[in-house]
């Protein structure tokens, strides 16, 4: 318990630093609690894996913020004058734009190799700062996430050439970062949200700034993929099973408040029951009829996708509900229908 203590005492130490001047130290935490969820049980977590979470975190912030005042303005990530990730990062997204990309996923595809140089320097940034930073303390390095074999300045060529591009979680570490990162999320995303305010000089406007940085517009699910998703579930609600009416939505299997995940494997169309699941996990039943359909139709799935334009993951789908199921604790409530809730006994993930 002392261990965990100190994790957690680290961990805020990090999320609510004061003389922070760029939002890296906050983009490479969130990044190794996604990447660590979606790499159960592996103790070595890939340099270009955490860069690929952080270009996704910072893909969508890009874009132009206007308040409520209507005034418009490019939320900054950095107290200094600029940003050499940023600036790249901005430079894809423009790219995106102009091709009429929907998610950061189809920009990969249809611009790979803007997409794998804007990578390229996210990840030598990362490696020669943030890494290397993140677990300092005064002028002392205090391991609490993890281990790295190389000091601040070096350069992910050289890593790479010595096979030592990873960071190595310390034991344990993996597991609590699956259990902690849904509670953590909100944290450092209010964090982050504050910061951008100070530094870009508006309003902090909480929740609509942090909306736009960090939310999805829940409208903008493309026509194709609603009716992809109709075909595949004949027209049923995946939950109890009732026929879909006109106002179909569209549900996130395991809730976008724990995991961030877009993907086409992870939503499912739903009628009423969409707002009793709320953020709550699904029942076991639930779960098993998901991964039957992710085991059994992952073509169909990916068919969907590919016709609205739209981001295919069924690994990392699976992973991050792998991971969720897997660390439940007794007594936990999974929704089942309407008001009605099953306890976990535990794990529900075999």
């Amino acid at each position: 318990m002392a261990t965990d203590d100190l994790l957690i005492e680290r961990l805020l130490r990090v999320i609510d630093e004061g003389r922070r001047t760029a939002t890296y130290k906050l983009a490479l935490l969130l990044a190794i609690i996604d990447t660590a969820a979606t790499m159960p049980g592996e103790p070595r977590l890939p340099t270009r894996s955490i860069a690929g979470r952080v270009l996704e975190l910072y893909y969508p912030q890009t874009r132009s913020y206007v308040d409520r005042n209507g005034v418009a303005c490019i939320p900054r990530q950095i107290s200094m004058k600029s940003s050499t990730v940023v600036a790249r990062v901005e430079r894809l997204r423009l790219t995106g734009d102009a091709l009429r990309c929907r998610s950061i996923d189809e920009v990969a595809r249809r611009a790979p190799r803007e997409h794998q140089r804007t990578l390229d320097v996210v990840e030598d940034t990362f490696v020669r700062y943030p890494i290397p930073l993140l677990q300092v303390v005064g002028a002392q390095s205090v391991p609490f996430l993890y281990a790295v074999s190389w000091r601040e300045g070096t350069s992910v060529a050289s890593l790479r050439q010595a096979g030592a591009d990873h960071v190595a979680l310390l034991d344990g570490v993996g597991d609590r970062l699956v259990i902690l990162g849904p509670m953590l999320r909100p944290l450092i995303e209010y964090h982050w949200t504050r910061d951008v305010a100070l530094w870009t000089r508006i309003d902090t406007e909480d929740e609509h700034l942090r909306a736009h940085l960090f939310a999805r517009d829940r409208s903008a699910f493309p026509s194709e993929l609603v009716s992809g998703l109709f075909d595949e579930q004949a027209g049923a609600c995946f939950y109890c099973g009732d026929r879909l009416r006109q106002h179909a939505q569209v549900d996130h299997f395991v809730p976008w408040s724990r995991w961030p995940n877009d993907a086409v494997e992870n939503l499912v169309l739903a009628d009423r029951c969409n707002g009793a699941k709320s953020d709550h996990l699904a029942g076991t039943a639930h779960l098993q009829r998901w991964r039957a359909r992710l085991d059994n139709r992952p073509g169909e799935l990916a068919t969907i996708a590919d016709a609205a334009r739209w981001s295919s993951a069924p690994a990392r789908s699976r992973a991050l509900a792998q991971t969720t199921y897997q660390h439940l604790a007794p007594g936990t409530p999974l929704w089942v229908r309407g008001k009605d809730f099953e306890l976990a006994s535990g794990p529900a993930w075999t």
